[in-house]
Parts: structure tokens; sequence; C-alpha cells
């Protein structure tokens, strides 16, 4: 019975309507019914469309039942599920795998060829973990269940003895629509807790500089899709990556304007426009709610024929270790089982830090979830003392070992064009801190999300505190426009901080561009900024704004998680020179409208007097 519940709908085979349109280039017109068709329900039935919105988009009023709906069950599914391909380890000899089964299979594995026809095949254990998914509850159909919240006449939930809320009926998001549910104001659910296994794998003494491709799962059970990844080469070899970030699919609205969707489908594009990226880098927010566990479900099914193309490298973002209820503690251990990335000094704690080379370009991946009080960490820093301190021995070796090139890459933004950079807490504990060390060291780039906002700095280098808030200053760089048009900074010292917008429908606006007085009413934790900070803080940047043109910007950072405007970055390398280029996807598909891509912005560095 099991088994012919998981085979009633393979898990990944259900695209939106809208990314199967945009994948195959079909030009269509989308009603929000079609919207509806998420994908990733662990109940493997098709969802209700909800009601059609009004273009009044009247306030979310539900029509509430006594009774609650009927739960239906979450569904076994034994197919290799939720895979990602992670760098991790030695890049020329080795690469890493995670997959989700809802049983143990003890003879998982990862089988690797170079033929692709498996008849060259290595084979590589599989470490299963047995793990609690907490899915929220769906009726038959679906549709998530939902329930409304007594209030009393300060706008309070009304709790009873228990310290339990007293809920006034239910509904399910069939009937969802408006600004304020697209932004979260959905009401109270419940989750079923499921046992799982978690797989880990690693592929070791592999060649180095060649495509192989992989298939993963057990004899005793089903096997995935093939799928590829490559091998790094030697120092100088040229090579591309694409970075993209918070894709931060939010499960209340999976039926109703499926952001998942949105995520594979920035990765879709990114792909296809670099034509031959040997790897992409996630700067975090790969989820919205960590706990929701449908949110992985969604987020990796959408993408799976897209993370299966190539190699990840991830870094963990706050909300990949949120619990649904604010205010609860943070899952910690969420992002490190569904990513396999290795932990430096063994420590997981909402994500991992860790490096790798590739073709002669260091990466360290940080985690900037680093911020709970400890002895290591008595004041709560994005990043704590032993991070920090590993930072500084793992670039000065890497450095010894002769790389020409560093790149940062984290979640939380030190220099962005919208009020997380200078408003997180944690963050402005360590600025003065961090952005020492990144000067000291060297670093080339240092590649961020969080902000949803797109932006690129000029080369900065770091002045303390005393002489500016913000701990940076613009370098006097030489430039030069190359043969192919591109202009160069010539052997910068300082570091560019690159920060390409969101792969998700969650926006944030450009606050330092709209004056002093809309910054203190939307930002008002900002009311320090003077005119003089403004101006200071907008010349760092050689590019940067909020693409997304909407109403909700009139009062507020904050979109309603309703962009059809994505972007993404391309780097590519080779020997002392690299071109950034970020792109702009804009065009609603699951409208049926066109969807385009143009680049925004481009720059490049070389390294060295040539």
């Amino acid at each position: 019975m099991k088994d012919e519940l998981q085979s009633s709908r393979p898990l990944f085979t259900k695209l939106s309507v809208g990314l199967m349109a945009a994948a195959l280039g079909v030009s269509a017109v989308f009603s929000p019914v079609a919207e509806g068709a998420g994908g990733g329900s662990p109940n493997g039935t098709e969802s209700s469309a909800p009601v059609e919105q009004t273009a009044e988009q009247e306030e979310f009023s539900p029509v509430l039942s006594d009774e609650k709906p009927a739960v239906a069950a979450v569904s076994v599914n034994n197919m290799p599920n939720r895979i990602i391909t992670t760098i991790n380890g030695n890049t020329q000899t080795e690469m890493a795998f995670n997959w989700y089964t809802t049983d143990l299979f003890e003879d998982a594995k990862v089988w690797v060829s170079k033929s692709g026809n498996f008849d060259d095949t290595l084979e590589f254990k599989a470490e299963a973990t047995k793990v609690t998914s907490s899915y929220g509850e769906r009726d038959k159909t679906g549709n998530y269940i939902f329930a409304e919240v007594k209030e009393n006449s300060e706008g309070e939930p009304v709790e009873d003895e228990n310290g339990e809320p007293v809920l006034n009926g239910y509904y399910t998001d069939r009937q969802a629509h408006g600004d304020d549910w697209m932004s979260g104001d959905y009401g109270h659910i419940e989750l079923t807790d499921v046992t799982e296994y978690s797989y880990k794998a690693k592929a070791t003494d592999l060649e180095q500089n060649t495509d192989y491709y992989y298939q993963v799962g057990s004899e005793s059970g089903k096997v995935s899709e093939t799928g590829t990844f490559k091998t790094s080469g030697k120092a100088g070899d040229p090579f591309k990556f694409v970075h993209y970030t918070d894709t931060q699919n939010a499960f209340w609205n999976e039926n109703v304007r499926n952001e998942a969707a949105f995520g594979a489908n920035t990765l879709m594009n990114a792909l296809e426009t670099a034509g031959d990226a040997d790897f992409v880098l996630h700067t975090g927010d790969v989820v919205e709610t960590a706990e929701v566990e449908d949110e992985w479900v969604d987020l990796f099914g959408q993408s799976q024929p897209y993370f299966m193309q190539t190699a990840m490298a991830v870094a963990s973002g706050n909300h990949d270790e949120y619990a649904l209820e604010y205010g609860d503690d943070p899952l910690t251990e969420k992002f490190n089982e569904h990513v396999n990335v290795p932990a430096a000094n063994n420590k997981i704690d909402g994500g991992s830090y860790y490096s790798f080379d590739y073709n002669g370009v260091h990466f360290v991946t940080l985690n900037t979830n680093d911020n709970k009080k400890s002895e290591d960490n008595p004041e709560g820093k994005a990043i704590g003392e032993e991070q920090m301190e590993w930072i500084r021995e793992d670039v000065e070796q890497a450095r010894a070992n002769g790389a020409e090139w560093i790149v940062l890459n984290y979640h939380k933004p030190l220099y962005s064009k919208s009020y997380h950079s200078l408003q997180d807490e944690d963050v402005q504990k360590v600025r003065e801190e961090l952005t020492a060390l990144i000067d000291e060291l060297d670093i080339d780039l240092a590649l961020q999300g969080h902000d949803h906002v797109i932006s690129r700095t000029h080369s900065l280098t770091h002045v303390p505190t005393e002489e500016n808030f913000s701990n940076a200053e613009v370098e006097d760089v030489e430039t030069f426009v190359g043969d192919n048009g591109v202009e160069y900074m010539e052997d910068p010292d300082g570091t560019v901080y690159v920060l390409p917008n969101t792969g998700g429908t969650k926006e944030y606006d450009d606050v330092y561009s709209k004056g002093l007085d809309h910054l203190h009413e939307v930002r008002p934790d900002l009311n320090w900024m003077t005119q003089e900070n403004m101006d200071h803080y907008s010349s760092l940047f050689g590019f940067g704004g909020q693409p997304q043109d909407t109403d909700a910007f009139d009062d507020s950072h904050s979109n309603n998680r309703d962009s059809s405007t994505q972007n993404f970055a391309i780097y590519e390398v080779e020997d002392d020179e690299m071109i950034v280029s970020m792109y702009q996807l804009s065009g609603d598909f699951m409208l049926g409208e066109e969807r385009t891509v143009e680049l925004v912005d481009q720059f490049g560095i070389q390294n060295g007097e040539d």
C-alpha cells in the first residue's frame, strides 16, 4: 500500500503549469486557477485552485466552517527526492550528495559514471540519518487547513486555560487571496510530524576536469533520474559559476502563487544564460520557514531539473533555521539535514562554515547564523570568535597555497541598497571587526544575500567606526576598458560587495533612494541617519536599486511577495581576470507573459600588474 501511494504521483514529475511553459518556451494565457498547480504537496494529490482574485484585492475574509476538514495523511515517498549535489572537499576529486526517502534503505548509494551509460560505474555508500519532518496539515485535495484565531478588543489572540488559541473556525487556502495573505497574514496552522531519512554520500577518487553522470537510490528500492556534475581543473583554468539567492518560498503561497516556481525559473534561466556553468552558488534563505518541510519539498522539487544539472555551493540564511512560530527556538540542524556541506570546527548552528578551491580560486562560505549568545560569542554577533579566527587561518593558508583570488559568500550583507545591512543588530556588532579582517586579508569579492535588492559596491577599503559609521570608503582604483568592452578595475586593494536581488518573489525597496523622511518613516530604527550619512552610504555603490515597481513601497520597505522580477549573476574567471555580469528576469510566466533576460550591470577585475 505504501508503494502504491508513493507511485500514484512521483514527487518531482509535476512542475507548475507556468514553469513548464517557461521551460518549453510556450506562450499561453494563465488564470489564477492555473497558478494554483503548485507541485510539492506531500499528499500526492492535485491542489484545488484558489478563488479568483479581484482587481481591487479586497480584504481577505474567509468563509469559516465549524468543523475542521479531514486531515489527509502525508503520503509515503520512497523515490529519492529533495536531491542536491554539493561541493564538499576537494573539488578535483570529490562530490557530495543529499536526498530523502520516507522509509529506510540500508543499501542506499550513489552511482557515478563518466560514460553516462553506467557501464563504468563507481559506487559509493550513503549514510542515512533518521529525521523528523513537520508537514502542514492539508485536506484531501492538497489544500492547507487554517484556522481563524479569536482576538480580543486589542487585537491580541485569545487563549484557553491550557494556553492554546481559541478558534473561530476553519478554512483552507482555496479561498486565499489578497496582499495581506501573500505577505504572511495566513492564520493558524498545525503541523504533522513524520519520520523520514536523510541520506548523505560522497564520491571520491574522481578525475579532475571531468564531466560525470550520477544516480542516487538503492537496489532494494528506487533509483533517481540521472544528474550531472563536473570536477574542477588546475589553477588558472577558466570557469564560470552562477550566483543567486533568497529563493525563500513560503508554504502559505504554494497553492496561491507558487514562489518555488520562480526560484526554479530563475535558476533555469541563469544556467541557460551561462551556457556552461561549472557550479551554482546560493547565498542563503533557501526556504522561508525551515520547520515546514513542505517548503523544502516544493523548492527542491520545482528546482530538481536544475539542481541535478550542476554542483551547488550553499550558504545558510536566517530563514533556513526558523521555526513556524515566531520566537520559538531555531531548528539549528535543518539546513545541514538537507544540504551535504562541510562543517568546519564540527560546528552546525543554523548552518555551517566551510571553504573550497576551484581552479585556483578560494571560496569561503560563512555562517551568519552564528549569532546565539555563548561563551564564544557573548554579544551575539553574526559571526562568533571561533569562526572569525577560522576565517583568518583559512584565508592565510589559502594564500600560502597560492590562491590568487579569495571570494567570500555569506547571507547577511555588510553593504546593500536596503535596510538590513545597517540595521541588523548582530551584523552591526561585527561590522567593524569583519570589514577590517576582510580588508586585511585582501578579499576580492564578497557575495551576499538577505536584503532582496540588487546592489554592487565600488572597491571598498576599511575605515574604523570613529572615522565613519559605514566602516568603508571608496578606493581610488585605476580602470581600463578591455577589448571585450568590459570596464576593469586594475589590481584593486579593496573588496567589491555583490548582491543579486532575489531568486524568489519577496523584494525589499532601495530605501536610501527616496529621501530621508521616507527612510525614517518605513524604517524608524534608522532614524539616526542624517542626509550626510545617506549621501556617503549611497556613494559606496557602483550600481543598485529595486527593479520591481509596486505601490507597496509607497509606505513600506517590503512588497507583498508578488514580484515577477528576479536577478542572478554570472562570474567568469580565467587566470588573473574576472568578469561579473548581473542579469534581470522580467515577465510573469504564471500569467503567460514572455520571460525576458537582460544584462543590467557588468564589470571586471584584473589582479596583478599585467
